[in-house]
């Protein structure tokens, strides 16, 4: 179980992620938030040329398994109404019971950058934050992901907002995760965040060292 001081830190962070997160615009981007001077605050805008691939937001769910050594945790994004983390959909978090570090894979990358490093940018709202990572192929994934690493308090944090977004570093929208299916964003793929509060709560607990 998380620490009381871990969970404090973590429902502070979802409270300011609540109070941040801007109303949708018409094009479903966000409507930046007035800075103190009284300009807009800036927005990273999505890819002139995001074409949806893969729209899965109305098919896939979140779910978290425990496993068992030498297996570490898993949250992942799944099909359909199955529970089934060995066949995750693109978007998957492991967890190092050992020492519980999180990490974050972002699937369906290019398999010609793999062992590169880059840096994507998470979008959440009117807010964007750099993400220092490393494309990878994972046992069990016939993927190639960008994979970096997330705290607790932020995974909890992203099951609070109505959209997140992976932005790679050529500009790309590479994900969209959504509250709302209908929810009309531009992305080259779009899945749910349906259960994912739920999912991660469990993912954690998985998570904690042994």
């Amino acid at each position: 179980m998380f620490s009381r001081i871990a969970l404090a830190a973590a429902a502070g962070l979802l409270a300011a992620a609540c109070a941040s997160t801007p109303a949708a615009g018409p094009d479903g981007a966000a409507t930046a938030p007035a800075a103190s001077d009284g300009t807009a605050a800036a927005t990273a805008p999505a890819s002139a040329s995001a074409v949806t691939v893969l729209n899965i937001a109305a098919t896939s769910h979140w779910a978290a398994e425990e496993n068992l050594v030498p297996d570490d945790p898993v949250l992942a994004l799944v099909g359909g109404s199955t529970r089934n983390t060995d066949t995750p959909l693109g978007v998957q978090a492991s967890c190092n019971a050992a020492n519980g570090g999180i990490t974050m894979r972002i699937g369906k990358q290019d398999p010609a950058r793999a062992g590169q490093s880059a840096t994507f940018r998470l979008r959440t709202g009117a807010s964007t934050r750099d993400i220092s990572g490393k494309f990878e192929v994972i046992r069990r994934s016939p993927d190639t992901h960008f994979s970096f690493p997330i705290t607790s308090a932020d995974l909890l944090g992203l099951g609070q907002l109505d959209i997140v977004s992976i932005v790679s570093d050529k500009g790309d929208v590479e994900w969209s995760l959504v509250k709302d299916a209908g929810a009309p964003v531009q992305a080259k793929h779009i899945g749910s965040l349906k259960d994912f509060e739920t999912a991660a709560r469990d993912f954690l607990v998985y998570c904690n060292p042994k």
